[in-house]
């Protein structure tokens, strides 16, 4: 890697940042990314007050709940998040809007110039630590109240868990990422509850956690908060332990999240009012998480549905909703994906299969997303293969009609390819 690349904008440095990790390869652990951070942030704080959200599914839209809470109570934040559907500026923002390409410039050089110690030597960082590193700088230079930090992959050894949360939540837990996290949910768990610190609310979101999310807080004296426990929802009422009450709202994301990301909210030090929570959960909207739009007059819903429990969220949601038409699948997956399984959830949802091919070295192909729909009894006639998400959303618009709608999902890459073509 070069010292002291003269690069001006945003582009360029992305373009030198997949040229050294072109495959976005995961090396987990904390060792490299903390000797950098500590050149670069010695040891100030990167916001007031940080909350970190790890889990297999439910971050991002509890995420954007929090966000959406302290909007309206009128504080200053930030948010990290992973991946970006079409620019990289997506995942770090400030008070909802996306990090200026100017300011992520100059925090580039800054982060390359800390991989330096005292006498040249240069530590690799991996395309996820400089991300976080990036998101770290910004946000300690930007004097903010919180910081809502997203785990990308496991919880321990994640490069965004070097920060200490004072609030930490671990959302759900379910089998996914196997060849790094393994297939067990108790080892899962742990894994992912090592966001927790002692002494600190430890938030257990899903109400069917694995019992090593709940043991490890206790077992780091962590203040330990567990849905249905120390917190609950009774006809859309919930309640905690501490007799706040608050009259949960109808959202446009996963309700499931809700109780908490309000949970999370009471644990801070900040004064946040009930009617502060209420409209910032009603407002709280999410790229790519069951995402409608219109699109050359016809009905679109984007999710980023990409293991088996989110596929049989997305199921459930299809299946509670009346439609006049036909629904159309656009689908294509990562090959690394349990693409068997979300396919058996969402087998008899869909009227006709548009599918196609996802590119790159974890690519899966149309025609073994085919041969698996064939399992479940879905003919040849239902199903169409395409090069590309693309492609495959373009035949089904023009197949669609007015009452019809097209559901895009399969993972962040087939999601962001389609928003991508949407806003050219």
């Amino acid at each position: 890697m070069s010292q002291t690349p003269a690069f001006h904008q945003a582009s360029q440095w992305l373009t030198w940042l997949e040229q050294q990790h072109p495959s976005h390869e995961i090396d987990m652990g904390l060792t490299r990314i903390r000797h950098v951070s500590k050149r670069l942030l010695g040891d100030e704080p990167i916001a007031k007050q940080v909350i970190t959200v790890a889990g297999t599914n439910g971050k991002g839209s509890s995420v954007a709940f929090l966000t959406s809470i302290l909007e309206q109570a009128g504080l200053t934040y930030a948010s990290l998040t992973s991946p970006h559907f079409v620019r990289f500026n997506e995942r770090i923002q400030f008070q909802g809007k996306p990090v200026d390409d100017a300011s992520l410039c100059a925090s580039f050089e800054r982060v390359n110039k800390a991989r330096f110690d005292e006498v040249g030597v240069a530590t690799v960082l991996t395309y996820f630590e400089f991300n976080a590193l990036l998101a770290f700088d910004l946000m300690q230079r930007a004097n903010l109240d919180v910081a809502v930090l997203e785990i990308g992959l496991g919880g321990r050894l994640d490069a965004v868990n070097l920060i200490d949360a004072d609030v930490a939540i671990v959302t759900s837990i379910s089998v996914d990422h196997v060849d790094w996290l393994g297939d067990d949910v108790n080892v899962i768990g742990r894994e992912k509850a090592g966001i927790y610190r002692a002494n600190k609310p430890a938030i257990v979101g899903a109400l069917d956690c694995p019992a090593s999310v709940a043991q490890y807080a206790q077992e780091i004296n962590a203040q330990c908060f567990q849905n249905g426990v120390d917190f609950k929802v009774e006809n859309h009422t919930w309640s905690n332990s501490s007799g706040l009450t608050v009259n949960l709202p109808e959202t446009k994301l996963p309700a499931m999240n809700m109780p908490a990301v309000v949970q999370a909210v009471s644990c801070l030090s900040y004064d946040i009012k009930v009617a502060d929570i209420v409209l910032g959960l009603t407002k709280a909207r999410l790229i790519g998480r069951f995402q409608r739009l219109e699109w050359q007059g016809k009905q679109v819903i984007l999710d980023v549905a990409h293991n088996p429990q989110a596929a049989q969220n997305l199921a459930t949601t299809l299946g509670n909703e009346a439609c006049d038409g036909k629904t159309i699948a656009v689908l294509a997956m990562l090959g690394d994906k349990d693409y068997q399984q979300v396919i058996a959830a969402l087998s008899q949802t869909f009227d006709h299969w548009m599918l196609a091919s996802s590119q790159g070295i974890r690519g899966l192909s149309s025609a073994v997303l085919a041969e698996e729909t064939a399992k479940y009894g879905v003919v040849a006639a239902q199903v169409s293969a395409c090069d590309t998400p693309v492609k495959a959303f373009s035949q089904a618009i023009s197949m669609a009609s007015a009452k019809d709608r097209v559901i895009v999902f399969g993972s962040f890459v087939t999601v962001g390819a389609v928003l991508a073509f949407i806003e050219s």
